[in-house]
């Protein structure tokens, strides 16, 4: 397992987030998601940005960059084409840096391929919930840290305990 090396984000009293800016950032990011257009996030990112989540914890996949982020995107989306995102609370912000976390919902079918490893999709619906820390770099988020119940995804799409039947990344 490779460390996640986190870009630095703005910090101290002059780097506060401004609140209603952060939030119209996060629809920007939303949208990319549920309009199956991963190119929208490249504009919100910063060029070290850096992707850190269970899926790619668990699989050793660097994600850094915007068009690596894009790639993620549609990775997931290839997986689950409706896949929808909604938030579920309000957001939370730091005070001592430029940090906000949004908390989540998805919904969506497996009806794509997880590709690697290559198992097509089961048709299996699924809800999940998770929470998005963003760190942000001149008004472009910089780092993602997204916690979220992998194991229990895969299971609601029947895929929990099936062994690789191809590549890896």
């Amino acid at each position: 397992m490779t460390a996640v090396v986190v870009p630095e984000c703005d910090t101290g009293p002059d780097a506060v987030l401004d609140r209603a800016v952060a939030v119209r950032w996060y629809e920007g990011w939303i949208r990319a998601w549920n309009e199956n257009r991963p190119e929208l996030c490249r504009e919100l990112l910063t060029e070290d940005f850096v992707l850190d989540s269970p899926t790619t914890r668990h699989t050793g996949w660097q994600v850094q960059g915007p068009a690596a982020a894009e790639g993620y995107i549609a990775y997931v989306l290839g997986a689950y084409p409706d896949l929808q995102w909604e938030v579920t609370a309000p957001p939370l912000f730091a005070d001592d840096r430029a940090r906000a976390a949004f908390h989540w919902r998805g919904t969506g079918h497996f009806t794509g391929r997880l590709d690697p490893p290559g198992i097509a999709g089961t048709g299996r619906p699924f809800a999940f919930a998770g929470l998005e820390v963003f760190d942000f770099r001149g008004g472009r988020a910089c780092y993602l840290n997204a916690t979220y119940d992998l194991l229990g995804l895969m299971k609601q799409i029947g895929v929990h305990g099936r062994r690789n039947t191809g590549g890896s990344r």
